[in-house]
């Protein structure tokens, strides 16, 4: 799934998952893109029990977010999730948020679907605590689990399918009417589509209600004597 950083307006950055290979042994340089700051968590073969390397890689684009100020949080590795979870103070956001928080996580076609997303809720409620202001997304390969019941409070946003007809990626946050979701081509010789999510979320600022006052001449300030 990619969500695009192209600069201050946009919300988030993008997330995907590495090749199934022998991630630990590949040189950062041969994953990284141009302009974006690159943030792994390779696969740990023996944690998840998968005789293949791979694993997950976030996305920064620099003219997003100052490569300094991309912390990881959490990076967790089991038979049933992949997660990494990833602090962001971008250059510029809606005053209402103190920063961005992205989670990406990979769910195995097999993976107990409940054990995975109570690892999601135990992350997520812990960033939350701690950052109670900060802006929440989760986004990756979810295969056949969901959030809708384990993080009720989250709103999901892809409704396109993203693998044949089905819709495996994801995307939560914890704001409301915050993207509108546009399916793309598949990238290169992947199985899954691209989904190009564009922010639609209106500052809280621009959503309250506008007030006037009227002043009478004996209610402006008199002007002070040189």
């Amino acid at each position: 799934m990619e969500r695009e950083g192209a600069g201050p307006s946009r919300l988030s950055p993008a997330g995907i998952p590495l090749p199934a290979a022998a991630a630990a042994s590949i040189p950062d340089a041969n994953v990284e893109l141009p302009d974006f700051s690159t943030v792994r968590a390779d696969r740990d073969t023996k944690a998840c029990g998968k005789r293949k390397g791979g694993g997950l890689a976030l996305y920064v684009n620099k003219r997003w977010c100052n490569p300094g100020h991309v912390n990881i949080k959490i990076s967790t590795c089991c038979r049933d999730i992949e997660l990494l979870a990833v602090s962001l103070r971008p250059y510029y956001l809606p005053r209402e948020f103190s920063h961005a928080i992205v989670v990406v996580v990979y769910i195995p076609p097999r993976a107990d679907a409940e054990a995975a997303c109570d690892v999601i809720h135990s992350a997520v409620a812990k960033l939350q605590t701690q950052h109670p202001e900060a802006l929440v997304l989760i986004s990756g390969d979810f295969n056949h689990a969901t959030l809708d019941n384990t993080l009720a409070a989250f709103h999901q946003y892809v409704d396109c399918n993203t693998r044949g007809k089905r819709t495996l990626d994801l995307m939560y946050a914890n704001v409301k009417d915050a993207y509108r979701a546009t399916p793309l081509p598949a990238l290169g010789k992947a199985d899954h589509n691209l989904v190009l999510l564009k922010p639609h979320y209106t500052p809280r600022v621009r959503r309250l209600p506008t007030t006037t006052r009227a002043l009478s001449g004996s209610g402006l300030p008199k002007p002070s004597r040189l």
